[in-house]
């Protein structure tokens, strides 16, 4: 069968959530980021309905299925080990309220400004 090499020209931000998902399910990760895909049915479906955003061209010589990669399957994003920096200060500033200071220096003026009695 064909290949078809599909590069996404335009941005998925502002899109239909069904496209976004189309976008993903095709492979195509950002601007300019191309896949090579076998041309069926299916592929030229949702080539069409994400259309406005992609630009497709044939892929010439090569042997049936060399340009094509198999997908590998990723951890969702919930899955993540590490807790990342907000996480990290989040602790912190628990920590220092545990021990009756406050985990920043805004926290510590609106803490400030609670107290002050109004004039």
């Amino acid at each position: 069968m064909a290949l078809v090499r599909i590069v996404q020209e335009r941005s998925k931000i502002r899109c239909i959530e069904k496209h976004k998902r189309t976008l993903a399910a095709l492979g195509l990760r950002r601007i300019n980021h191309a896949v090579v895909h076998e041309d069926t049915p299916q592929i030229r479906g949702m080539v069409h309905l994400v259309r406005y955003l992609v630009r497709t061209e044939p892929v010439e010589g090569g042997a049936p299925g060399a340009g094509v990669k198999k997908a590998v399957k990723r951890k969702p994003a919930g899955m993540k080990k590490t807790g990342g920096a907000k996480k990290a200060a989040a602790m912190r500033r628990k920590r220092a309220r545990a021990q009756g200071g406050f985990g920043s220096p805004r926290e510590a003026s609106r803490a400030r400004r609670k107290r002050a009695p109004r004039s």
